[in-house]
């Protein structure tokens, strides 16, 4: 008989379990200043049994990483499946303006990003999953251009994606910067259309 390497579906659901209480200790704490006693007591487990899924805080951080990474490339195949394109992110501005610039969600980002600065490791896995967001971004501007995709060189549809990307990240840098975000919606809708019809329309 051979043994299957696959986690359980219990395995994985205490894994989640774990990341989303390590995520709520990280943005009430900080990565350092959150122990894994901390963790284990808001995931309603035993430290042991924590460090029978991960082997470290490190490994943790690169976990919700890569969960993140996984939910955004879920989102932009959504679009991809559901037609019209352009249509559906101008339909869904306000939602995204609002999900981007939420200040707890923006806490944890910058934890992430500031640990990856010092921690070669984590970086990599940042970089990694920065670097799948952008391939699929790409595939989503051409899939929206449509023919006219032939027409523009590649580095073209990849400055659209960076930008694409740099858009949405500056907002969670401004959900922590500006406190008055939620009260902006309103008024950046209409320009954040605007931009996302110049880089994902002909």
């Amino acid at each position: 008989m051979t043994l299957s390497n696959t986690p359980s579906d219990r395995t994985l659901a205490r894994r989640q379990q774990v990341l989303d209480a390590a995520a709520e200790c990280f943005r009430r704490r900080g990565f350092h200043a959150a122990s894994m006693a901390e963790i284990a007591k808001t995931a309603g487990m035993s430290p042991g049994h924590i460090y029978n899924l991960f082997e470290n805080k490190d490994d943790i951080i690169a976990a919700i990483v890569e969960r993140d990474c996984e939910e955004v490339l879920g989102r932009i195949a959504e679009f991809q499946q559901g037609g019209a394109l352009l249509e559906q992110m101008l339909a869904r501005t306000e939602e995204a303006i609002d999900e981007h610039s939420e200040v707890a969600e923006a806490a944890l980002q910058l934890e992430v990003l500031a640990e990856a600065s010092r921690n070669p490791k984590l970086a990599a896995v940042v970089q990694r999953s920065e670097a799948l967001v952008n391939q699929k971004a790409q595939e989503l501007i051409r899939q929206s251009l449509g023919e006219h995709a032939d027409q523009l060189p590649p580095d073209e549809i990849r400055g659209r994606a960076l930008l694409l990307g740099a858009l949405f990240n500056g907002l969670t840098v401004l959900g922590v910067r500006y406190p008055a975000m939620p009260q902006q919606t309103a008024a950046m809708a209409p320009v954040m259309r605007r931009v996302l019809q110049v880089l994902m329309a002909p």
